[in-house]
C-alpha cells in the first residue's frame, strides 16, 4: 500500500517527465519492440513503419502518440491500443420477496467484454 503523499509525488514526477522537452517516459527507456514500448507507459505509442526514424538523430519508433504523428508516422502505422469495458448483459438483481422461482440473478452485470492495453489494470465493480 502506497501512502497518498508518495502516490501524488510519483504522479507529479511522471507528469514532469512527459512535459520536459526532448525527454519523455516513452523515449527514455530505449524500447526496441512494440511490446516493450507499450509496456513502458499507457501514454506510449509505437510506429510500425520499419524505416521510421532511420537516419534521424533522436527519433524513436516508441514515443508519445502526438510526437510520432508530428514526425510523420501515419495513423495506419500507429499502434496505440486503449483499454475498453463493455457491459453486454446487465439484468436487475432478483427480488427474493417477489418469490422469484425461475431464473435468479444474484450478480450484475452478468456479462462483460474487456480489452486491456498491455500492462494496464482495471477495477470492476460487481
Amino acid at each position: 500500500y502506497l501512502k497518498p503523499q508518495f502516490t501524488l509525488w510519483l504522479q507529479s514526477m511522471l507528469l514532469l517527465l512527459l512535459l520536459v522537452p526532448g525527454s519523455n517516459v516513452c523515449t527514455s527507456r530505449g524500447a526496441s519492440t512494440c511490446k516493450e514500448c507499450l509496456d513502458v507507459h499507457p501514454s506510449c505509442a509505437w510506429c510500425s513503419k520499419e524505416d521510421f526514424g532511420q537516419g534521424v538523430a533522436g527519433l524513436s519508433r516508441c514515443d508519445l502518440k502526438s510526437n510520432l504523428l508530428a514526425a510523420g508516422c501515419t495513423t495506419s502505422a500507429l499502434e496505440f491500443p486503449t483499454s475498453k469495458l463493455q457491459v453486454i448483459e446487465d439484468r436487475p438483481l432478483s427480488n427474493k420477496a417477489a418469490g422469484a422461482t425461475q431464473v435468479v440473478t444474484q450478480i450484475k452485470p452478468q456479462k462483460i467484454h474487456i480489452t486491456l492495453r498491455p500492462g494496464e489494470h482495471l477495477h470492476i465493480r460487481i
